[in-house]
Formats: structure tokens, C-alpha cells, sequence
């Protein structure tokens, strides 16, 4: 079996490379069983993967509201449950978070703080319309410490979101097994153990990645022939490409779908949180959801 992973283009035409592979219907849910911790799995990105899950936004938002209980009480089927709410963690930069976020998510930055954007031009969710000038990074030992703080409890549910599914899987690892700082930051020898010594039985429980993300990626068309399922495109010459893992798959440019019927392939199209899903979202800033260090440097306004 191959894998599909989808590349991003800045073409308005919305043609983007993904793998050719097909699934084959006699996979099993015995066979999926078979992930283990750290596999490049489940994600849209074929990251390695030591988080809990992934998640679709329908579902933080739902987690979020704590209304994911499976069984209550016929009296009690509207009410709330503090102990299940999914907390939201936003890793996206100042400017993404101020300009739209859900209503109750946490803003923690990552791998990101901000970024300056040529001749300040961006899209209405933040993001650089064309290019960066530079780039304000966050530490992954500062994010761990950070999130640490606000969130004690390591049982608390937890779902990280950025804007189409990459950096909030780069979070949910390291808060899920916070000993990856270890290794972002390049130790090594007695430096490196230490680290580990220090990190190690520290991490959260119960971490989910948004699938989707914020603002999404447009979707491509699927059928299915002959007990299996193809990614549709208009090119059929193959082109090979390196995953997240390091290993090889092939791609080719797929055929992304207009999903309101408009014409166009425009943001609406895409499948996140804000816009496909159409879930509410705020631009109001709270201070006990704000991140303190973006929030002391000048971040939320600059432009």
C-alpha cells in the first residue's frame, strides 16, 4: 500500500500534488491495530504521531461544549460536563489567532510566534498572501513550560488546532511525550539525558489533533472502482515524492472539488473549522486566553 499526501501550491486554479495510492477495501480493522506509538500515521501530513488521536473540528467543537458524553441521564441530556470539556490549544502565530479563533481555544504559539509578511499583504485569516520577510520562532521547551502552567491537570482532554493540520501535530507531540524537546533542541551525551530525565512521565494523557485545522485544505474528488478507492486528477504523469518519514511515495496533480457550487476554488471550499464546517469562531481577545509572551513583545498588533 502507498500513501497520499497532498503538497501545498499558491495557484488560485487549486491544483495540488498527492500521492497516487489506493486503498484497498480489504484492509481490516485488525490490520489498524497494528500503529504503534510514533508511526507516521493518521494525519494529514504523515507525521509521526504520539498524541491520543486525530479528530475532526465537528468534534472538538462539540468536545469543547462538553457534549460528547455518550450516556446521560434522560434530566441531565443538556447539560454540560466540565470534567469531559475538550480544551482547545491554538499553535498558530499572533496574527492568525487575533484575526479568528474558536471562542474558547487557548492561544500557544508554535513552532511560530509571529511572522512579517511582504508589503504587510495577507488573507483574512492571517496568513501571508505571498511571502515571509521573517519569521519570530518559539522555543519547544518555552511551549511545553508554557502550557504547562495553564493546563496542571495531564488528564485534561486536549485537541490542538493550527490552520490546516501541520503545526498542531508538532504540539500534540511534544505535550504528549514532552521528551521530543530533547531532541528538537539538539542535545546530546549527559546534556540530552538530563533532558530526558527531566521530561520524561511528564506529558498529557489524553491529546487529540485536529484534522482539518483552522482554516482547512481544499478537497480532492474520490471514487471508488473495484473494491478500491482512487484520488481523481487531471495529470496523469506521476512525479515522486519524499513524505514526512523519509520515505518515497508517488504523486500526481489531483482535482479539488467546488463544494458551494460557485465556480471557484476559494476558501470556502476548504475543509476547516472556519470555513467548510462553518463553526463559530471570534476575533475577540481574552486576556486569560491570550498568550502572555506574544501579548508583552507587541505581537497582537502589529499588522
Amino acid at each position: 500500500m502507498e500513501i497520499r499526501m497532498r503538497s501545498h501550491s499558491n495557484q488560485k486554479a487549486a491544483k495540488y500534488i498527492i500521492t497516487s495510492l489506493l486503498f484497498s477495501t480489504s484492509i481490516t480493522a485488525a490490520n489498524l491495530t497494528l500503529a504503534q506509538d510514533g508511526e507516521s500515521d493518521g494525519n494529514r501530513y504523515y507525521l509521526e504521531r504520539f498524541y491520543q488521536q486525530d479528530i475532526s473540528a465537528a468534534k472538538a467543537y462539540l468536545g469543547m461544549l462538553g457534549k460528547l458524553k455518550e450516556q446521560r441521564d434522560e434530566e441531565d441530556s443538556e447539560k454540560e460536563d466540565e470534567d469531559e470539556k475538550i480544551t482547545i490549544i491554538d499553535v498558530r502565530d499572533a496574527t492568525e489567532y487575533r484575526m479568528g479563533h474558536p471562542k474558547k481555544a487557548i492561544h500557544m504559539p508554535y513552532p511560530r510566534i509571529y511572522r512579517e509578511c511582504v508589503d504587510n499583504l495577507r488573507t483574512e485569516d492571517g496568513a501571508c498572501a505571498s511571502s515571509t520577510v521573517y519569521q519570530v520562532r518559539q522555543d519547544p521547551e518555552s511551549l511545553f513550560l508554557q502550557i504547562e502552567e495553564k493546563i496542571e491537570d495531564k488528564q485534561t482532554p486536549i485537541a490542538t488546532l493550527c490552520r490546516t493540520g501541520f503545526r498542531s501535530v508538532l504540539v500534540a507531540n511534544i505535550i504528549s511525550k514532552p521528551t521530543t524537546i530533547c531532541d528538537l533542541k539538539g542535545y546530546t551525551d549527559s546534556e540530552y539525558d538530563d533532558c530526558v530525565a527531566t521530561y520524561q512521565d511528564r506529558g498529557y494523557a489524553n491529546v487529540s489533533n485536529i484534522w482539518q485545522g483552522f482554516v482547512g485544505q481544499p478537497m480532492a474528488g474520490i471514487i471508488s472502482s473495484s473494491g478500491s478507492r482512487y484520488v481523481v486528477g487531471d495529470d496523469q504523469t506521476l512525479t515522486d515524492l519524499t513524505l514526512a518519514d523519509g520515505s518515497m511515495a508517488k504523486g500526481f496533480v489531483a482535482y479539488d472539488l467546488d463544494l458551494n457550487n460557485d465556480g471557484a476554488i476559494s476558501s470556502d471550499d476548504k475543509d476547516g473549522w472556519r470555513y467548510h464546517q462553518s463553526l463559530p469562531y471570534t476575533t475577540k481577545m481574552k486576556r486569560k486566553l491570550i498568550n502572555a509572551e506574544a501579548d508583552a513583545m507587541g505581537y497582537y498588533d502589529l499588522p
